[in-house]
């Protein structure tokens, strides 16, 4: 562990709220990954509302969407639009 590192945590010990430095970093690193899980979670569930589907579904629904794309029936500017809308999907 660098000293900047050390000397940030070096309170926390002295006070015993951890008893090591290597609890400590155990500590925050759990914490960390489980507010970023969380955070995720509600993103999941933010596109699953809005979308109406799981994220295996979404994929499906994407790929079937970029065949779409594909298709030489479909005028220019409804590639065009299908396109865009393919792209702001995928971007979420």
């Amino acid at each position: 562990m660098n000293i900047a590192m050390s000397q940030a945590i070096a309170p926390f010990i002295q006070r015993q709220i951890f008893h090591s430095e290597e609890e400590a970093m155990q500590e925050i690193l759990r914490d960390y990954i489980l507010r970023q899980i969380t955070k995720l979670k509600r993103e999941m569930q933010h596109f699953r509302r809005k979308y109406g589907m799981t994220f295996q579904q979404f994929g499906a629904y994407l790929h079937e969407r970029s065949l779409l794309l594909q298709n030489e029936q479909l005028l220019p500017e409804q590639q065009q639009r299908l396109g865009q809308a393919v792209m702001q999907e995928e971007d979420d």
